[in-house]
């Protein structure tokens, strides 16, 4: 069974998730230092309480040479809540709950199930969605080189985790230098995969409810325990 596949999955998209509220939540009217943005980041995530996006997520598969394109809609709420529902080219669903980590492909009729603290071990992961303001802890942080973005309208944060087990390398944050809107989101991890996100649609504080984030194996499921 492709445990390590699932459980990177697992993992690169609740960070993902975590580092897109993180951002976009604040807009900011003038350009800042990289300490200013960082002190207006830590100050809007603790004023996030939930959050929606439309995304497309690209992942390239170094050991198979091909990139994968995959899009849907997904849903934040504090604390430790996630929901991706992807719908193309399948359809699988992802629920992150405080207890118990879900990704369902009715395609396959499989569904794999992980405990959520078990899939966050990672100290960095942990405390950004604990709404700690554990960026600056957990990460050293700083503009990415201007040549890492493909035109000058964009700021670009690199971010590496202190966190040896942290999933990733590297991540890279592009955000929009007049909206200061996030446009895109890259994940570099130890094997050579890359993973990328964009967002778009995004609605923050809607009241989402605790129901949304649960789930229950339709009959017939098989179902996998990853470790």
């Amino acid at each position: 069974m492709p445990y390590r596949s699932e459980k990177s999955q697992f993992l690169v998209v609740t960070v993902v998730m975590t580092i897109a509220v993180l951002i976009f939540s604040g807009v900011w009217s003038h350009a800042l230092s990289l300490d200013e943005l960082l002190d207006r980041i830590e100050k809007q995530f603790l004023r996030t309480k939930d959050f929606q996006a439309s995304f497309v997520q690209e992942t390239f598969l170094k050991s198979q040479g091909k990139t994968e394109r995959e899009k849907g809609r997904l849903y934040f709420m504090k604390p430790r809540k996630m929901l991706w529902l992807y719908d193309k080219p399948k359809e699988k669903t992802l629920v992150v709950n405080s207890e118990k980590s879900w990704l369902y492909v009715p395609e396959d009729q499989v569904a794999y199930v992980q405990d959520t603290d078990r899939l966050l071990r990672s100290t960095a992961t942990v405390r950004l969605l604990s709404g700690l303001g554990g960026i600056k802890k957990d990460f050293q942080v700083q503009f990415a080189a201007s040549e890492q973005t493909d035109n000058r309208e964009h700021y670009l944060l690199q971010l590496t985790p202190y966190d040896r087990n942290a999933g990733f390398t590297k991540a890279y944050i592009e955000i929009n230098r007049t909206t200061y809107h996030i446009n895109q989101v890259r994940f570099d991890d130890p094997y050579g995969n890359v993973t990328r996100v964009r967002l778009s649609n995004i609605q923050l504080n809607r009241q989402l409810k605790d129901q949304k984030f649960q789930f229950k194996p339709p009959p017939g499921v098989e179902i996998f325990q990853l470790p």
